[in-house]
């Protein structure tokens, strides 16, 4: 017989599989615009995209990004459009990182400084970041990394010698822009998403295990990545197509923020990747992609 113990898990396993249902239909009825809409893309930007992803790639050194912050229940497209209205020019942007009903669940610097009315709750343990720095003439170089920092304590303790990064040595001058929160996909070309359950503390429910994914990652000449894998996938089903997908045989590293109902991608003011339910539910960060005023 079976004891008592067995119902909720039968009762959880029916809610993960009418969740998943739901996705797959509502990813069904979306529809994202496609490439031949957008017109014509800046240099150093490119689509990217196959069977189970979407995305783009943005080219070191011609372009720039981003981290903006809202505090309202508007979504990443409405943000777009407000960036395009305040004169930046703007090209993406990607959804960004956790968040509860009060705060963004990750670190965050903008523009050189802390966000102001959004608080940041990171926690103590360490987590996965993508950053830009300005060095010589200006210029970003970009990075991914892991801190269990805020962005107020980064900028005042020290970030170079408190945040772990994917290259030796950081050279350029200073951090302008950081979003954090996430875990790691890949590591040196390595699948490590299991550090992610077992060191980062990582707890997701059944039903959100093959959700949407939010990935950047980044190559060996240092582009980034910025990509949603559709519902269905897991993290290792993530790291493989990362591993063995062409398009992607130069990614060394790569980690995930936020992702489910929040996934989204705008590009030229249009929904590369559609919100899942129909309802852009990105809240309170997102990463943009700029055109600089200049290019060296």
């Amino acid at each position: 017989m079976c004891g008592a113990g067995c119902l909720p898990v039968h009762g959880f396993d029916l809610q993960a599989q009418l969740k998943e249902s739901a996705r797959q239909a509502f990813a069904r009825m979306t529809q994202p615009v496609s490439v031949a809409e957008l017109g014509q893309l800046p240099a150093g930007f490119e689509i990217i995209e196959g069977t189970t992803f979407r995305g783009f790639k943005i080219k070191q050194g011609k372009l720039e990004m981003r981290v903006h912050t809202w505090t309202d229940q508007t979504g990443l497209l409405d943000n777009y459009k407000r960036a395009e209205e305040q004169g930046y020019k703007v090209v993406a942007a990607v959804n960004g990182t956790f968040y509860s009903s009060r705060s963004v669940l990750g670190s965050i610097v903008s523009d050189g400084g802390i966000p102001a009315g959004l608080r940041q709750s990171p926690g103590r343990l360490s987590r996965c970041f993508v950053a830009s720095f300005r060095g010589e003439k200006n210029v970003q170089s970009w990075y991914l990394g892991e801190t269990s920092l805020t962005g107020g304590e980064l900028l005042r303790l020290g970030f170079k010698e408190r945040g772990w990064f994917n290259v030796p040595q950081v050279l350029s001058g200073h951090c302008d822009n950081l979003i954090g929160g996430g875990g790691w996909i890949l590591r040196d070309r390595k699948d490590v998403h299991m550090e992610a359950y077992e060191r980062q503390r990582f707890r997701f429910a059944k039903a959100d295990q093959n959700s949407r994914k939010t990935v950047i990652a980044q190559d060996s000449e240092r582009n980034l990545y910025f990509l949603v894998f559709e519902t269905g996938n897991t993290f290792y089903k993530v790291a493989r197509t990362l591993v063995r997908e062409p398009v992607f045989a130069k990614v060394r590293d790569a980690i995930f923020l936020d992702g489910g109902s929040s996934s989204a991608i705008v590009v030229k003011g249009k929904y590369l990747v559609a919100p899942l339910y129909m309802a852009d539910r990105a809240r309170f960060s997102c990463i943009q992609i700029l055109i600089p005023e200049m290019i060296w």
